[in-house]
């Protein structure tokens, strides 16, 4: 790979963080760009998050709740991207926006809506269900459950009705009686 491809690769890469808009868990980006896409190979994508951390186009923060490491792009990143964004291919720009457009909402709930679970010593399973924002939790629940299969379908269905089961609770808990 030459210096010039490894260039694009980075504009790329502050393009992408551009386009999501929202701080990002790191593991997260680097699926979005090297696995769930081919936009940049993921040794070189990570490669090019270090480089840019070092230069200050992006910066990491270590969320104190997950212990994950989220990206967000600095003001330098913003300038940069809009000084060399003619430098990135048109067909890729095009194929980024349209997929981040669409997929945003599925990444950001992804790591906001986290779910576990696990047996108990009696034969029950406690599933763990947590909304969180980048710095802070801002709800968990946990319940016992009599089995795995039950277990399992509170995990599967917790992305999607996460914002629902808050928004009911906060409607209960926060009517005035």
């Amino acid at each position: 790979m030459g210096r010039e491809e490894f260039i694009i690769n980075k504009l790329i890469t502050l393009f992408v963080l551009e386009k999501l808009e929202i701080p990002i868990n790191e593991d997260v980006f680097l699926q979005i760009c090297c696995i769930d896409n081919s936009w940049i190979p993921y040794l070189i994508c990570q490669q090019a998050i270090h480089d840019l951390l070092k230069n200050g186009f992006i910066s990491r923060t270590r969320a104190p709740v997950t212990n994950k490491n989220f990206l967000t792009l600095t003001a330098d990143g913003r300038a940069c991207i809009a000084h060399f964004y003619n430098d990135i291919p048109i067909l890729v720009r095009e194929n980024i926006a349209v997929y981040v457009k669409k997929e945003r909402i599925n990444y950001k709930k992804r790591q906001e809506f986290e779910a576990d679970y696990y047996k108990n010593t009696d034969g029950t399973f406690t599933v763990v269900l947590k909304i969180l924002d980048v710095v802070k939790p801002i709800m968990e629940l946990k319940f016992i459950v009599a089995n795995r299969a039950i277990a399992t379908a509170i995990y599967n269905s917790w992305q999607e009705k996460a914002h629902e089961v808050y928004m009911a609770l906060s409607d209960v808990l926060l009517d005035p009686v």
